[in-house]
């Protein structure tokens, strides 16, 4: 009898689904009832194809009390894959809410029965004389989405999974919530972090099936998925990277999360600082973490008391490290081995293949892998060279090198002979994408101008490809073909400053007052203390405009009449700031006559210095700076401090002014940027953008001692 069915065979937190609510001692109950028959029918191994549903928990339930191995089958894998997870493991007997779709897809299905605990029909394949080779204790075999098309099968007991959950529960602590599943109970990302960890803290479970939340393949329905949300109104959520890139796309468009949420998790692939930052700013409270299969899932996580965004967070409490050779290795709770592999079975520790570090406060750092695995965005495992393969089987292209670590799909660099036309190369990746499941799919490629030549250290003697020397010299390419649309592969000089800066900006976006303004824990004081920096930066801003109209050189003209529009509509800002301080309470002349910190000293003097020394353009590095942040949180950051501190609107004049102001700001900058073609003036920019945003960011940072030691203003 399992530890976790022990747990939950009294509680009373109800199971919902798209079309049957269980409360889980119900569920438990039914599980029992099909624990028996299982027994009955002497089934050792059971695999699982459906959709979620509390029945699908009832099945993984009911395997764990009448000791049966479960494989839970991911509707995403394809036909192939599939068949090499049933063959792998021997297996006979399929539960599935999908029976003729499956009988279609699984040769040598005998016959089958409809059982009466679940909807689902029980299918069996004829049997063999093939046996499968497990660790003994396996309770799950969980099989990978196959870095080369053939899924590995990781073989789990039920007391590591339970490990995990219990203690994930102890690390996030928040019980008694609801949890939405998003991701599939297939995968052991949402069947044990999310799940498991739901059900043993007290939590209701809603488990909508795919066709509710808006997937189909690997199309998503927004509309569906932002309406499941709303409708269910979670406290917790578990995301996959490209699922989170989704409902920041919604936020950016208008979208409102519910406030119900509290706490999301995101795992499956990296995922940078900015995001974690841009999604906090929105009003979603999301938290990134670190795992892999062979520690049942979740290694690491973020969580509100222990957050270090860009991090992977801090190990859970079983859990254990150590770098081996720049590899991470982690013990305490390893699984029992590999399906068919016994030389894997029983690891003390487990060998990620990933390279990364503990810093000195305990966070899990991950820096690359030691592998050629790609990870897209989706999670998925994508071994380049099983697409690379497929394609060129049958094609005449000299080389094809895949590339989408991190991205939402696989793109390919084409080497290809003159006389090979384009349309040849996309009927050869039309054929090619025929073979692959959809995950593993080639969506966009770019054909090389130059042939494939070894004098640039970018292939071995044997013509295969060194991928970290080509990632590096064709990077500006794959950047395009991934920030680009289909129909133009260029990047142009404004998406080149917007992506160029993202270290700096999330050292601006980390500033502790930054985070205590949307958490809505900051002070009056520290209000206060920012709007007086402001105040003492923004006076300065006609000035400056003044001086770079004054240099620009005359077949720059209409830059100059640029520069004219920004004058007219900055005029008076800084009296804006003083009104604002008036608002909370303050002495606005006072802080209209109290000295700048040396943090906005050095910000000015900087600017002044750019335009009269080096390049008047440099400053529109600052305008990219100032002007881009405020779109990015200063609405949201006058919502959050108005409701911690109370404040009437007219306290909010500058933050909701620039908020909605410099969204058109942005768009006028933007056409103006994409006019700047000179190299050297490019150039200057891009390097003054990253000096002004670590400047901005060290105004912010000074901002708590400013409140304490400088802010005396009280009227």
């Amino acid at each position: 009898m399992s530890s976790l069915y022990q747990a939950l065979e009294h509680n009373q937190n109800m199971l919902h689904g798209s079309r049957l609510s269980l409360s889980l001692r119900d569920a438990c109950s039914y599980a029992e009832k099909l624990a028996g028959i299982l027994t009955e029918l002497e089934i050792s191994t059971l695999a699982l194809y459906a959709e979620n549903s509390p029945e699908w928990l009832v099945v993984d339930l009911a395997c764990q009390i009448a000791d049966v191995c479960l494989i839970p089958i991911p509707t995403f894998f394809s036909r192939q894959q599939i068949q090499h997870c049933l063959d792998q493991a021997a297996c006979f007997h399929l539960l599935t809410d999908q029976p003729q779709t499956l009988a279609d897809r699984i040769s040598q299905i005998e016959y089958m029965e409809t059982e009466t605990i679940t909807s689902f029909s029980l299918l069996y394949r004829r049997a063999t004389d093939e046996a499968a080779n497990m660790p003994q204790g396996t309770g799950k075999i969980t099989f990978t989405s196959g870095s080369t098309g053939e899924p590995k099968g990781v073989c789990l007991s039920h007391t590591s999974q339970a490990q995990v959950a219990q203690s994930l529960g102890q690390m996030v602590n928040m019980p008694n919530t609801r949890h939405l599943c998003l991701l599939p109970l297939s995968t052991l990302l949402e069947n044990v972090a999310g799940a498991y960890t739901a059900m043993l803290g007290n939590s209701d479970l809603y488990l909508p099936d795919s066709h509710e939340l808006g997937f189909s393949g690997t199309h998503l329905n927004m509309e569906k998925l932002l309406n499941s949300i709303e409708h269910y109104q979670p406290n917790t959520l578990i995301l996959v990277p490209e699922l989170l890139k989704t409902l920041i796309s919604a936020c950016s468009n208008g979208w409102q999360p519910p406030s119900s949420l509290q706490f999301i998790a995101v795992g499956g692939g990296k995922v940078a600082a900015e995001s974690i930052y841009q999604a906090r700013a929105f009003g979603l409270p999301v938290y990134e973490g670190y795992g892999l299969s062979e520690c049942c899932s979740v290694v690491s996580l973020n969580t509100p008391a222990h957050d270090q965004p860009g991090s992977a967070g801090c190990l859970l409490p079983h859990l254990t490290s150590t770098v081996i050779d720049d590899e991470l290795c982690i013990a305490g709770n390893p699984f029992l081995g590999y399906l068919n592999e016994p030389a894997s079975w029983h690891p003390q520790q487990v060998c990620t293949g990933d390279l990364g570090r503990l810093d000195n406060n305990h966070y899990l750092h991950i820096h690359g892998r030691s592998k050629n695995l790609l990870i897209s965005s989706f999670g998925r495992n994508i071994s380049p060279e099983w697409v690379e393969s497929t394609l060129m089987m049958h094609s005449p292209l000299q080389q094809a090198v895949v590339v989408g670590d991190k991205q939402p799909f696989c793109s390919a660099l084409i080497f290809a002979d003159s006389h090979i036309s384009d349309a040849d190369i996309q009927q050869m990746i039309n054929h090619s994408n025929e073979q692959l499941p959809a995950y593993a799919q080639l969506k966009r490629w770019r054909r090389l101008p130059e042939k494939m030549t070894f004098s640039k250290g970018l292939w071995t003697a044997n013509g295969r490809p060194k991928r970290q020397a080509i990632n590096q010299h064709y990077q500006h390419i794959i950047e395009q073909i991934y920030t680009s649309s289909k129909e133009e592969l260029t990047m142009n000089f404004f998406d080149q400053l917007s992506q160029a800066n993202r270290e700096e900006r999330n050292y601006l976006l980390s500033s502790p007052i930054i985070q205590k303004a949307l958490s809505q824990t900051i002070t009056l004081e520290e209000y206060v203390a920012f709007l007086t920096q402001a105040y003492h930066h923004v006076k300065h801003t006609v000035p400056l405009l003044m001086a770079v109209g004054a240099r620009i050189p005359e077949q720059q003209e209409w830059l100059r009449e640029a520069i004219a529009e920004y004058i007219e509509e900055e005029l008076g800002h800084q009296e804006w700031i003083l009104n604002d301080i008036a608002a909370c309470g303050f002495d606005k002349e006072k802080a209209r006559n109290s000295q700048p910190n040396m943090a906005t000293e050095m910000m000015v003097a900087y600017a002044y210095d750019m335009i009269n020394r080096v390049n008047p353009l440099g400053f529109f590095g600052m305008v990219h700076v100032l002007e881009g942040t405020s779109v990015n949180i200063a609405d949201q950051a006058a919502e959050q401090i108005q409701q911690a501190l109370d404040l009437p609107n007219r306290a909010f004049t500058y933050l909701r002014s620039h908020g909605s102001l410099d969204q058109e700001h942005v768009k006028f900058f933007e056409e103006l940027m994409n006019r700047i073609h000179k190299p050297e003036d490019q150039t200057i920019i891009l390097h003054a953008a990253k000096r002004f945003y670590c400047l901005y960011a060290d105004i912010f940072r000074t901002l708590e001692a400013e409140a304490v030691n400088r802010i005396k203003l009280a009227a």
